[in-house]
């Protein structure tokens, strides 16, 4: 799995769509998050992305089964707290057929976590 750090607005495309989980404020920044405390409610769609700072990871797969989502979402918390970034308590999950850039027609599915940075402790 491979995290990197994103400065974006993301509009969302037709064939694409965009999930937002809310957490749980004190799950949200643990480094062992409580997985049946984890979510708090409901995910609704989102039409947007809004601009913001984001520690994000991409999963090459169509979709992702409870227990993938989970270990997906805490291994990409646990990366932006050792980086000593504060996560804000929004999770998004963005499912898109994916280009490659030797063939525009490729279409292989991916899934994206984003996590908005709510506050950098260290910058190097």
């Amino acid at each position: 799995m491979h995290m990197e750090f994103f400065r974006v607005f993301l509009k969302n495309p037709i064939n694409e769509k965009l999930i937002c989980y809310t957490l749980n404020p004190g799950e949200a920044i643990n480094i062992e998050p409580n997985p049946l405390l984890f979510f708090a409610g409901e995910p609704e769609e989102a039409a947007v992305l809004e601009v913001s700072e984001y520690y994000v990871t991409q999963i090459q797969k169509e979709s992702l089964e409870n227990n993938e989502l989970l270990e997906a979402a805490f291994e990409l918390q646990k990366e932006a707290l050792w980086s000593r970034c504060k996560l804000n308590n929004k999770l998004y999950l963005r499912r898109l057929a994916e280009s490659s850039s030797e063939n525009h027609t490729d279409n292989s599915p991916a899934i994206q976590l984003w996590r908005p940075i709510a506050d950098k402790v260290f910058t190097a």
